[in-house]
C-alpha cells in the first residue's frame, strides 16, 4: 500500500511511515540546491510547522551547496559557542554532526535545548552514508508528550531541570577550549553571563557549569505544547554506559566532579534513573529511523521534533547546520 501523498503550493511529499507525521520530498538533481530551496521555501516552511521534520531527497548537494541552501531556507545561524557536544566547523555555519566514536549512540534530544538561546530548525546531510547503521532517528515532541505519564510529565514541568557539566583533568569528553574557543576566564565569565549560566571555578582548568531550563515549552509558531530538553541525554543513567563501552579505559567516576555532564530537578534534587529510563523507553517507542542515501538533507524544526544517532559501522560524514535563533527571554513560562 502506498503512503498517502500530501501537497504544500507546489510541493509534493510522502509520508515517511504510517505511525509518523515526518515527510519525504524528492527534488529534482537538475536544478540547482539553493535555487530549488528558494522556490519551495514557504511551502517547506508550512510543511514542516505541520509535520515537524522532512528529509529531501535528489539534490545535488556539497558541503558548501548545503550551506547555501540552509542560508536561503533559515537565513540567521547559531554558531554552537558554549555547545556541549563534540563537533567541529567544517564550512561556513556548517559542523560535523558529532564527533563521537561510532559506537557512540545518541539519545533523542531537542537540539541545545539546555541552553538560553537554541536553533529553531536544525538541518543535517548526508555527505557519505555509512555501509551499516547509523540512521538518525526523530520523535515527535508533541507525542512524547502526551505518552508520558501524567505524575513524570507533571513533575518535570513543575520542578524543571537543572543541566550540571564539569571540565577537569579527570573529564576525558570536551575541553574548556573546545567549548568556548578560549581558556579566558573573563571572556567565558562574560558568556556565561550573558546566557545566564552560573560558573563556579576551582581553579584555571577545573570548572563548573549550571543551567535552568523547563522540561516543557509552547511553540512560538503553532503554539502547541512540546517535551523540550536534553534530559535523557546529560542524565548519567543513559551516558555512563555509553562511556563505559566508547572510552573503556577511562576510569569510572567516583567524584561528583568527575561526571562530565548531570541532569538534575532544578533544585537540585536527583532525577530517578527509573524516570530516565521511562523517558527513554518512550522515545524509542515512537521514534522513526531516517536511514541516508549519499547526498540527503534532513531539515527538522528542533521544537517540534528531537532527534539522536544509532551506532553504525564503516565510513559516515553527516553534517549540521543549526539555524534560527530562539531565546528564552522571548518565551513564558507559566
Amino acid at each position: 500500500m502506498t503512503l498517502s501523498t500530501l501537497r504544500f503550493g507546489n510541493l509534493t511529499a510522502e509520508r515517511l511511515s504510517y505511525q509518523h507525521p515526518f515527510l519525504l520530498v524528492h527534488a529534482p538533481a537538475n536544478v540547482p540546491a539553493d535555487e530549488w530551496a528558494r522556490e519551495n521555501r514557504a511551502a517547506l516552511r508550512e510543511a514542516l510547522l505541520k509535520h515537524g521534520a522532512i528529509q529531501i531527497r535528489g539534490l545535488e548537494l556539497s558541503r558548501r551547496q548545503f550551506g547555501a541552501v540552509g542560508r536561503v531556507l533559515e537565513p540567521d545561524a547559531i554558531d554552537y559557542t558554549g555547545g556541549i557536544g563534540p563537533r567541529h566547523l567544517v564550512e561556513e555555519d556548517v559542523f560535523t554532526s558529532t564527533d563521537l566514536p561510532p559506537a557512540a549512540s545518541l539519545a533523542s534530544h531537542n537540539e541545545m535545548s539546555y541552553s538560553s538561546t537554541w536553533p529553531m530548525r536544525v538541518m543535517f546531510f548526508c555527505e557519505k552514508a555509512p555501509s551499516e547503521g547509523g540512521a538518525t532517528t526523530v520523535c515527535d515532541a508533541r507525542r512524547i508528550l502526551e505518552c508520558l505519564p501524567d505524575e513524570v510529565r507533571d513533575e518535570l514541568n513543575t520542578r524543571g531541570i537543572r543541566y550540571v557539566r564539569n571540565y577537569s583533568a579527570r573529564v576525558p569528553y570536551k575541553s574548556i577550549q573546545e567549548t568556548f574557543g578560549t581558556t579566558d576566564r573573563q571572556v567565558i565569565d562574560a558568556f556565561c553571563e550573558k546566557n545566564n549560566i552560573q560558573t563556579q571555578w576551582e581553579n584555571d582548568t577545573t570548572l563548573q557549569l549550571r543551567q535552568l531550563g523547563p522540561a516543557v515549552r509552547q511553540h512560538p509558531e503553532t503554539g502547541e505544547s512540546v517535551f523540550f530538553n536534553t534530559l535523557v541525554l546529560w542524565h548519567p543513567a543513559y551516558w555512563l554506559d555509553i562511556m563505559r563501552r566508547v572510552y573503556p579505559n577511562v576510569p569510572e567516576p567516583q567524584l561528583p566532579g568527575d561526571l562530565w555532564q548531570d541532569a538534575q530537578f532544578a533544585d537540585g534534587g536527583i532525577i530517578p534513573e527509573s524516570t530516565i529510563n521511562l523517558i527513554r523507553r518512550v522515545y524509542e517507542e515512537h521514534e522513526l529511523d531516517i536511514s541516508w542515501q549519499t547526498g540527503d538533507m534532513l531539515y527538522i524544526d528542533n521544537m517540534l521534533a528531537s532527534h539522536g544517532r544509532k551506532p553504525f559501522s564503516g565510513q559516515r560524514s553527516i553534517l549540521a547546520s543549526f539555524r534560527q535563533p530562539a531565546h528564552a527571554a522571548d518565551f513564558n513560562i507559566d
